[in-house]
């Protein structure tokens, strides 16, 4: 199979992140299950790390494949969703799958499944991300990797991932996301993610709201886990900002590390960082890995994630892109901005997901926007630009206000105003993602 086979065999399955779904019965662990059966639990046969969480997951697991990487361990990443190039999902060593290597995944997955899908059928359609997480078993598996970190898609209970029996648990902040799937309080959406936490396992806590640590600390009692929380067990100090980057004090038990340097933008950044050194601290006290400090600090300063309070500089404009997408998540985004370049103004480019819930979203951006310029990006499950508008007017907002149908359009006419203001770029990572090739920037592989 060639790679662009390879490609359009991925796409011929049911795709979540360009169709509408109902979470409680599409999703299904045991599809998953099956499917791994097939091929002789390939999960089985390296180590792993969960990270679950609403903001950071992807920046946390990013944060301790550079810290392992630098340390001379052969290590998997997988994320999602891509920004540009499906390879980025699942990477060795902070480099994407080669094209052969992801078509000789994807044979020998249809190779089996043409001729047992009939098998899976009262489990329902095999889905784009299921499939997606298989090859990334595959590949880590043929690669023989020490350690493979595993972004959680959504929820935790019923993704694909979670067949996983991981090291160490983690669970980045949780906020408010994907409420009519997951739950309409903080406590149910809280309650999927935790159950990535196993049996007398490891798990690592960001700082959470009220609600959702109770029951966080619940499925913790419940599977008789050990847990390490942010604030309480480890924590930083000292943090410091400025646009090049975040430097921090670590603390964690009775040790320290003073002044830690990162590339990635934001306080939140810094918490993300903090979450995988606490991993990489259960990884060596109770599973043999070795960390050592200098290659500790290398593998912070290097880990890069685009579309994450990039900072991207074209024909003299400094353009701000961040695939923040939910309320809370832009209010970080909107504190950092304020941070960083506290006497500018600023240009909001925004195009959202239909299920999103609009007003926590518009309204931290309302309180830093100059101009606000609505669009969409090109997948299915993009909101209208309307829909946007009329939240908009619904939130008396009364500056000028752009509609444009796609994210050229809307760059296209920034480039006309004035340079000295700052444009951010948000809502989504489809949005950023295309952002991205407008402006020429690399492509993450």
């Amino acid at each position: 199979m060639q790679y662009s086979a390879a490609i359009r065999y991925l796409y011929s399955f049911l795709n979540f992140e360009r169709l509408p779904f109902e979470y409680k019965r599409q999703f299904n662990l045991k599809r998953m299950e099956y499917l791994t059966s097939w091929f002789d639990h390939p999960e089985y046969l390296f180590s792993s790390v969960l990270v679950a969480g609403t903001k950071g997951k992807g920046s946390t697991a990013n944060f301790l494949s550079s810290i392992a990487s630098a340390n001379g361990y052969s290590t998997g990443l997988y994320t999602s969703p891509h920004l540009s190039d499906p390879r980025e999902r699942i990477r060795l060593n902070g480099r994407a799958i080669s094209k052969n290597d992801f078509a000789r995944g994807m044979s020998q997955i249809r190779s089996i499944l043409e001729k047992r899908k009939e098998e899976i059928a009262s489990y329902g359609p095999i889905t784009f991300f299921e499939i997606f997480t298989l090859l990334a078993f595959l590949y880590f598996a043929t690669k023989k990797v020490d350690l493979a970190i595993f972004e959680v898609g959504m929820g935790g209970r019923l993704d694909a991932t979670n067949v996983l029996q991981p090291l160490v648990s983690v669970i980045t902040p949780i906020s408010f996301d994907h409420e009519e799937h997951l739950g309409k309080t903080l406590a149910l959406i809280a309650r999927e993610k935790a159950a990535i936490i196993k049996k007398r396992g490891y798990v690592i806590s960001a700082a959470q709201p009220l609600e959702a640590k109770r029951a966080i600390q619940s499925q913790i009692k419940k599977q008789k886990a050990k847990a390490y929380v942010f604030g309480s067990l480890f924590r930083t100090a000292h943090e410091k900002m400025s646009p090049r980057g975040g430097s921090f004090d670590f603390r964690i038990g009775i040790g320290e590390w003073i002044n830690l340097k990162i590339k990635l933008l934001g306080r939140f950044q810094i918490q993300n960082a903090a979450l995988a050194l606490a991993t990489a601290g259960i990884l060596e006290n109770q599973f043999g890995f070795t960390f050592k400090e200098r290659k500790i600090r290398r593998g912070l300063e290097r880990a890069f994630w685009p579309g994450r309070f990039e900072i991207v500089r074209r024909g003299g404009r400094i353009f701000v892109l961040d695939g923040a997408h939910n309320g809370a998540s832009i209010n970080e985004v909107c504190q950092t901005l304020k941070t960083l370049f506290p006497k500018a103004d600023y240009l909001v480019i925004l195009g959202t997901s239909r299920e999103k819930n609009l007003k926590p979203i518009l309204e931290p951006l309302l309180s830093v926007a100059s101009n606000v310029f609505v669009t969409k990006s090109g997948n299915l499950r993009a909101q209208e630009p309307k829909v946007i508008l009329e939240t908009l007017n619904e939130l008396g907002y009364k500056k000028p206000t752009f509609w444009t149908e796609n994210i050229r359009g809307a760059i296209k006419i920034v480039n006309q105003m004035e340079k000295k203001k700052i444009t951010l770029i948000t809502g989504s990572l489809f949005l950023v993602g295309e952002a991205r090739e407008i402006l020429g920037c690399p492509k993450f592989i």
